[in-house]
C-alpha cells in the first residue's frame, strides 16, 4: 500500500484523503460461480446496477463504477444505465475483469471492489472476489447480497438502512 507521501508524490494529492481500499484491508469473500469469466462479471455488472446505481441511497447519495480490465469491451449498456457514473477503462492483456464501486464525487476513495477470472476450463468456472470497505452499509450483508446475486444471476439487495 501507498503511504500518503507517497501518493502525494505519484498523484500530486494536496492532502491525505481516506482511499478506501486502497488504503484498508477491507472485508472479503472469494467464490466459485458456475459460468464463464464474462459472464460472472456480467452479473456483477447488473448486481450493482440494480442494487447500487439505480437504486435510491439515504440523502441522495449516488454510487458510480469503474470498469478495469474489461471481459466484454465493446459493450456500452452499462455505460448508458448508470446515469453517467460509469467509468470503463481500456482493457488489458489479463484474464481478470475489475469493478470500482466509489461514491460520486469522491471517485479516488474504493467502496467495494469486484474481480473475476477463469477458475477452470472443464467445466466452465470462474472466481468472484469480492470486497468491501467493512464498514456502514458496505458490510458482511452487502457481500452476501453480492454472492447470492451472482451465482443466481438474479440481484437480490440487501435491505435497505
Amino acid at each position: 500500500m501507498l503511504g500518503c507521501a507517497a501518493l502525494a508524490l505519484v498523484g500530486g494529492l494536496a492532502g491525505c484523503a481516506n482511499t478506501g481500499l486502497m488504503q484498508t484491508k477491507g472485508v472479503s469473500d472469494s467464490f466459485i460461480v458456475n459460468t464463464d469469466v464474462e459472464s460472472a462479471y456480467r452479473r456483477a455488472l447488473e448486481y450493482l446496477r440494480v442494487c447500487d446505481l439505480s437504486r435510491a441511497h439515504p440523502y441522495g447519495q449516488t454510487y458510480g463504477i469503474a470498469r478495469d480490465n474489461d471481459p466484454m469491451a465493446g459493450e456500452s449498456f452499462f455505460d448508458a444505465v448508470s446515469g453517467g457514473g460509469a467509468k470503463k477503462n481500456t482493457p488489458t492483456q489479463t484474464a481478470l475483469g475489475r469493478i470500482r464501486v466509489f461514491k460520486v464525487g469522491e471517485e479516488a476513495k474504493i467502496l467495494e471492489l469486484f474481480e473475476a477470472k477463469s477458475e477452470s476450463i472443464e467445466p466452465v468456472t470462474a472466481r468472484v472476489t469480492v470486497t468491501v470497505l467493512g464498514t456502514g452499509i458496505w458490510d458482511k450483508a452487502e457481500l452476501a447480497a453480492a454472492r447470492k446475486s451472482i451465482q443466481s444471476a438474479t440481484p437480490v439487495c440487501r435491505s435497505p438502512e
